[in-house]
């Protein structure tokens, strides 16, 4: 018997983080901005057991004093 196909919705956000960045700290912004990024991907995976995929990707860095 044929396996019944699930028909899948794809969902797009965009998300802006502000978050505290101390450059003496020992993390560049790329690494902090990845780390919050796989962060961000585990948390969607543990939101529901219906989520099959995360693809995020970093769209820029900026400072705001």
């Amino acid at each position: 018997m044929e396996p019944v196909a699930v028909p899948k919705l794809i969902v797009s956000f965009a998300v802006d983080l502000e978050v505290e960045y101390n450059s003496f700290g020992g993390k560049t912004a790329e690494e902090i901005a990845e780390s919050l990024q796989d962060e961000l991907d585990d948390l969607l995976f543990e939101v529901s057991p219906h989520v099959k995929g995360v693809f995020t990707s970093v769209t820029s860095l900026g400072f705001n004093d």
